[in-house]
């Protein structure tokens, strides 16, 4: 495993309204993918991004054709648990050894204009994922019992996905034998909540 502990970076930005934010990163974790050139990074913050209680934290994302975009919006970044999942049907989903998803509120999520293109599928297990019928990139999921509350938004669809790092992984027994545990964060053997 490849990881690098650095000391604590502080990033200090002015936003609209004089609203000041302060971002502060803990560590820097690459995860080794199927090249030895190309990792995967996840910046850890030792505290959340937050927004004063009249603005929020917008995070835009979309699918690879632009045809699907979406918006995040958000009062803090704790509002979004990004964990990854290394079940049976994460994996043949992401085509990879692990889903990454940012969980978050049904009434953040919202598709900008334009959903001709939007496509659904719902799984014998009850997930259902809504995906771009033009390029087939998949935005978000969610279980039967989550629909009215909650969507699992891939993290790769987001334009600044760092902004919400991983905070835990589920579904543990079934990692791939090489890879290996992320430091830092929570560990389930199995549910994903």
């Amino acid at each position: 495993m490849l990881a690098r502990i650095l000391s604590p970076l502080r990033i200090t930005s002015t936003l609209p309204a004089s609203t000041t934010t302060t971002y502060t990163p803990r560590f820097l974790l690459l995860l080794p993918t199927t090249s030895a050139h190309h990792h995967t990074r996840f910046i850890h913050s030792t505290q959340p991004l937050r927004m004063s209680s009249e603005s929020k934290i917008q995070l835009k994302g979309s699918c690879t054709c632009k045809s699907l975009q979406y918006t995040l919006s958000l009062n803090s970044t704790e509002d979004a648990r990004t964990t990854l999942c290394h079940c049976r049907s994460c994996r043949r989903a992401f085509g990879t050894n692990y889903g990454l998803t940012a969980k978050v509120a049904l009434d953040s999520f919202s598709y900008n204009d334009g959903t001709e293109t939007l496509k659904k599928y719902t799984q014998e297990n009850g997930v259902t994922r809504e995906f771009c019928g033009e390029c087939g990139v998949f935005i978000c999921e969610y279980g039967t019992e989550a629909a009215d509350k909650f969507r699992y938004v891939m993290w790769g669809s987001l334009d600044e996905p760092e902004k919400i790092p991983p905070k835990g992984e589920f579904f543990c027994k079934e990692r791939a034998s090489w890879m290996p545990e992320i430091s830092g964060v929570f560990h389930k053997r199995e549910i994903k909540e």
